[in-house]
């Protein structure tokens, strides 16, 4: 079984203690009592994982895309090895289901670092160039500047990147951030979530088993200060950050002033759009799996306002509430549990603080809103449907991140998608109809990053990210490559002729003045 308890962090490939006896501790919430604990990163410590880092980079970056892919399947590998102890330290310290621990948490890092090796052997990272634009400068006469061109255009990794995930995903989001940097050609400095470290740490000691390339990947805990220290160290090139809006906008002020890069996966306020001729028998478990029913509501993507047809809104707020009401509340390892606990006990006052706000505002909570009568420990809040919402409340407006939902009726098709727009957030949302390319249509009208037809899916294969304060930057699919690389052009001049040898093997460019 791994670990519960360390004092020392990943650095340099090797287990490095703290500077200082400072712990994290973490807690279980789902019993309230702890489960383990963590180092309190010092400043001192922070400057180790980023020295770490730096000195890797220039030998990670020199190895080949196929080498580089070779050592993150052989982590990818190891990590599968693991999955079932994984899944079991998830659920300890997150209080996610064990069933979703077992079948996405402990295994879609795996899946994240083999798609991105896969990704790096295929990816272009070097291009020729060959190009006379001349045809486009009309009449005007010559030009000190010539307009033709010959050059390659290499795009290379950016650096050291700061990767920073949230606790609902942590160990997911280890594959989904550090697999793609790592595959560019990046090195890592990984901080961990305060809430839910263990599984984060546990990656650290299988990649220190298999020995994977020292400093290449680093990981560390720490509280504020440190991890403010750490995104404004001047080791690191980049940042990537999951998590609140709010730490968000400070993260990117602290990137703008160093005039460094960053990538923001922030908070959701998606709108799910039932139309009148969707099937409620279709709607209805569809709806209140992917709300309710995925990490207790704490996920960005939920869908967390529910927009109606106002003709058949008491119909659906009947059936919503019945089907919340019929999910099971409780402890994280019994089969039949669909809804578990929230990570901590600040955040569950967090969220009844929103619900409590709903109902001063004028709403109605049809189903739930308050704590389970068993378990007596944990911190859970019982699935919540909030009824007669405007979407000029506090409800519909901010992220709760919890169990809630908020049901909005509309009059007509632009009035549903009015009211979805109506947002700073622009992360997800979906669509429920019977006429896909309906569907599609109102999809392509919708302030989204991202959105689905008839489900809440996640395609890891293809870009995600946020409009407006939903983030900055794309994850997935190849994109999430592209984010850690930066672009250089090397030119001769155009009345010379390219080595052979450069040419040879590499893809040429295409595009308008472009010739072969």
């Amino acid at each position: 079984m791994f670990p519960t308890e360390y004092d020392s962090f990943y650095i340099n490939g090797e287990r490095q203690p703290a500077s200082t006896d400072a712990r994290i501790t973490v807690i279980s919430p789902s019993t309230e009592k702890p489960v383990g604990y963590v180092p309190d990163a010092s400043r001192e410590d922070i400057d180790a994982a980023v020295a770490a880092a730096r000195a890797a980079f220039d030998g990670w970056r020199a190895l080949t895309a196929h080498e580089r892919a070779e050592h993150i399947e052989r982590l990818a590998a190891a990590l599968m090895s693991r999955a079932e102890e994984m899944a079991e330290l998830i659920t300890s310290e997150q209080g996610g289901t064990h069933f979703l621990s077992t079948v996405y948490q402990s295994i879609s890092g795996t899946m994240s670092f083999n798609y991105n090796a896969e990704v790096a052997k295929n990816y272009q990272f070097e291009e020729i160039r060959v190009s006379d634009l001349s045809e486009y400068a009309g009449s005007g006469g010559g030009s000190i500047i010539p307009m033709a061109g010959k050059s390659l255009v290499v795009k290379e990794p950016i650096g050291v990147v700061a990767i920073l995930p949230a606790f609902n995903f942590a160990v997911p989001a280890i594959g989904q951030k550090v697999g793609p940097a790592l595959a560019a050609g990046c090195t890592v400095v990984l901080k961990v979530p305060e809430q839910n470290p263990l599984g984060s740490f546990a990656v650290g000691q299988v990649a220190e088993e298999i020995g994977f390339p020292a400093g290449v990947l680093n990981i560390v805990s720490a509280t504020a200060e440190s991890s403010q220290y750490l995104v404004s160290h001047p080791g690191v090139d980049m940042v990537s950050f999951t998590g609140s809006t709010n730490v968000g906008r400070a993260i990117a002020s602290a990137c703008a002033e160093l005039v460094r890069p960053v990538v923001l996966e922030l908070g959701g306020k998606s709108a799910a759009i039932i139309l009148d001729d969707a099937d409620p028998a279709d709607v209805v478990p569809t709806l209140t799996g992917a709300s309710i029913g995925t990490n207790s509501g704490q996920s960005c993507v939920c869908p967390s306002r529910f927009l109606v047809p106002a003709s058949r809104y008491e119909e659906y707020a009947e059936l919503f509430a019945s089907a919340f009401e019929s999910l099971q509340v409780g402890d994280p390892w019994d089969e039949g549990t669909v809804v578990g606990p929230l990570i901590s006990e600040a955040h569950r006052e967090r969220v009844e603080r929103h619900i409590a706000r709903a109902k001063e505002q004028g709403a109605t909570i049809r189903s739930g809103g308050d704590r389970p009568e068993e378990p007596a420990q944990g911190w859970y809040v019982r699935p919540t449907l909030i009824t007669d919402v405007t979407n000029d409340m506090d409800i519909a407006q901010e992220e709760v991140f919890g169990p809630v939902v908020a049901m909005i009726s509309y009059d007509d098709e632009a009035d549903a998608i009015s009211i979805a727009n109506d947002s700073k957030y622009g992360l997800s949302g979906s669509v429920y109809t019977k006429d896909v390319m309906k569907g599609f249509d109102i999809a392509r009208r919708i302030e989204s990053g991202t959105f689905s037809i008839n489900t809440l899916a996640a395609d890891l294969g293809s870009p995600f990210g946020g409009f407006k304060q939903s983030g900055l930057g794309r994850e997935h699919g190849p994109t999430a490559i592209e984010e850690f690389l930066q672009t250089k052009t090397i030119s001769i001049d155009p009345t010379g002729e390219l080595p052979a040898e450069l040419v040879e093997g590499r893809a040429v460019g295409t595009g308008p003045g472009t010739r072969h």
